[in-house]
């Protein structure tokens, strides 16, 4: 962990008057220390502008009747029980409603094709993978299909993430990409971490709902590597 990240989370409580706590490594991911002693995972996806903007699509009805949720994403290395869980919890929090059941196929070491049903009839298919070259940037993409209109993280046809600034020079191809001017210089997965800090000390009420979630993803995820090694259907007791 980047020490920088509860200096930076410091700064922008003081900035608007919050009470400051304090990020640590928790298991498998990032979890904050409340003021109150309260510990809380970070889901930091759930702060992430583009799927803040995807879920507003949801709530506003501008998507109409969302059936569908279509996700990918590949890694270079990395656990794969912690990629499932992200892209897990994920489908639950802009389907706005929880897995009921689950099939999923692959090697359950690099690779995991889950299809996924949610409580109120929606489904899912989410690809994830960890065998991309060590060289090769992350590629991912979420869509949303509903009966009325298409939504997708991502420009048009295309997985790979697009950088701000692109600069062509003698000694080669430079990108920077900064969305954050409030912690300007830190990288991404960091700054997602802190502003998902930073709204669990603003709403301490979320640590209870984000903990549960924390816990169904994990669970979720087990499950669906389970699944792809036995070819076993996961529904009802099992998933609740």
């Amino acid at each position: 962990m980047n020490k920088d990240m509860n200096e930076f989370l410091r700064k922008l409580c003081e900035k608007y008057g919050v009470p400051c706590g304090k990020i640590f490594p928790k298991d498998s991911r990032w979890a904050v220390e409340l003021p109150s002693g309260e510990c809380a995972a970070l889901l930091p996806h759930r702060v992430e502008r583009r799927f803040v903007e995807l879920k507003k699509l949801v709530d506003t009805a501008t998507l109409e009747e969302v059936s569908t949720l279509r996700f990918a994403n590949f890694q270079a290395g990395g656990p794969l029980k912690e990629l499932l869980a992200r892209e897990l919890d994920l489908a639950a929090f802009l389907a706005e409603s929880p897995i009921v059941s689950l099939f999923a196929t692959g090697d359950a070491a690099t690779v995991c094709n889950t299809i996924v049903r949610f409580q109120d009839g929606k489904s899912g298919c989410l690809e994830c993978g960890t065998a991309l070259p060590e060289s090769q940037k992350s590629m991912d993409r979420h869509e949303l299909i509903a009966r009325r209109g298409v939504a997708s993280d991502r420009a048009v046809d295309t997985q790979v993430p697009q950088d701000s600034i692109y600069l062509w020079t003698g000694n080669g191809n430079e990108t920077y990409t900064d969305t954050d001017l409030e912690l300007y210089g830190l990288p991404d997965e960091e700054l997602t971490a802190v502003r998902a800090a930073f709204a669990l000390l603003k709403q301490p009420a979320l640590a209870a709902e984000w903990n549960r979630a924390a816990e169904t993803a994990d669970k979720l995820s087990a499950l669906a590597l389970r699944s792809a090694e036995t070819s076993s259907f996961f529904s009802g007791k099992e998933i609740c």
